[in-house]
């Protein structure tokens, strides 16, 4: 499909920067998969590679009881994530993680494959572009060809630009559907969605459901309230009922 519009692909699936090792065996990938879909355990992970050089469970408490993170750290040290330094301290094994985000798109990737049986390809570089050619995650669906740009970060940290940049490289791509994740429980609506309203004048941005947004059913803007899978889920039934993007 990437071909077909004229875009070799150059690169996609990037191991070096995932907070867990690449080379994980099926079972542990299937556990890992599951932990991810829990909002809670992704804000620990964060905190994770925030303070990876020495942490303990007091620590990681933003968003899980002690209970909870005694859980999770028992999780990843029993599977070689993050190691003991001694009493109830630990340091991440990955020394050159510093984002959240390749493991996030890694994880968006798995949501199209395992939950809607689309093939998915995350961090993905492409050739021939004039807006830099960085896809976070491309998916088909049904044929139809999705873009989702996956951000990390709340969005107080995300700035016009970015969006921007999304749009750009959403209209080179030309693909049915563009979905635009803000991993956070926060409100979409402040701050991320006048930035789609400024920058698309004379398209009227509906509210699907909750913080869900689209715009004309091509474009989605979703964060991760009540679930990142369940809104995922929403923006495709609602793109198949539509034909080609604008």
């Amino acid at each position: 499909m990437l071909k077909r519009r004229g875009f070799p692909v150059l690169g996609a699936n990037p191991t070096e920067y995932l907070f867990f090792p690449p080379d994980l065996d099926k079972p542990f990938e299937d556990e890992l998969y599951e932990m991810l879909k829990k909002y809670s355990f992704r804000i620990f992970i964060r905190d994770v590679i925030k303070k990876r050089h020495s942490f303990e469970a007091g620590d990681l408490l933003k968003y899980s009881t002690k209970e909870w993170v005694g859980r999770y750290i028992d999780f990843l040290h029993k599977r070689g994530v993050i190691t003991s330094e001694g009493g109830e301290s630990y340091s991440l094994k990955a020394e050159a993680v510093f984002s959240f985000g390749d493991t996030l798109e890694w994880f968006i990737a798995n949501v199209f494959e395992r939950e809607f049986s689309s093939p998915a390809l995350w961090g993905v570089r492409l050739g021939g572009t004039s807006s830099g050619g960085d896809y976070d995650v491309i998916a088909s669906i049904e044929g139809r060809l999705a873009y989702v740009e996956v951000k990390s970060s709340p969005p107080k940290n995300v700035e016009e630009a970015e969006v921007l940049a999304f749009l750009k490289r959403t209209e080179e791509l030309s693909p049915s559907t563009a979905i635009f994740i803000e991993d956070t429980r926060l409100r979409m609506g402040d701050k991320i969605v006048p930035f789609f309203e400024s920058l698309l004048p004379g398209r009227e941005v509906e509210r699907v459901a909750a913080e869900t947004f689209t715009i004309e059913d091509k474009v989605f803007i979703i964060n991760s309230m009540p679930d990142i899978i369940s809104n995922i889920g929403l923006c495709i039934k609602r793109s198949l009922k539509t034909g080609p993007f604008w």
